[in-house]
């Protein structure tokens, strides 16, 4: 099957999650993935840069995280569940992250990217 258009692993593109990226964002991952205790979750929301420091955050992530810079979090070597667990808790989604990396507002990739349901029962959308 031929493509004419070229498929571009490079950022801006994709962001390949590697091994070196998991070894880069280990203790960013783990800040995330610990986010799904409500407890955590709590201490956080209550001061997350003292969350984030007991963490083994080091200022940089600390100032991602604080700034809600999804993709310099992806590229600091966050992996992107962990990442949408941290959205979670701020109150923000998928859609947030998205907007960022592709650097426009969340209405704006909303509009671009319409999503049907039609998995639902009859009636219901």
């Amino acid at each position: 099957m031929s493509n004419s258009i070229p498929f571009n692993l490079d950022p801006p593109g994709t962001y390949l999650y590697t091994g070196q990226m998991a070894t880069k964002g280990f203790k960013l991952t783990r800040f995330g993935l610990s986010l799904r205790d409500p407890a955590n979750r709590e201490r956080f929301l209550k001061d997350e840069a003292a969350y984030m420091r007991e963490a083994g955050l080091n200022e940089e992530e600390i100032r991602l995280v604080l700034a809600r810079d999804w993709t310099g979090l992806i590229e600091a070597g966050g992996h992107l569940q962990a990442m949408l667990k941290v959205a979670a808790t701020v109150g923000q989604n998928l859609w947030h992250i998205g907007a960022h990396n592709a650097g426009m507002e969340v209405e704006e990739l909303m509009r671009i990217c319409p999503r049907t349901v039609s998995a639902l029962p009859e009636g219901e959308k």
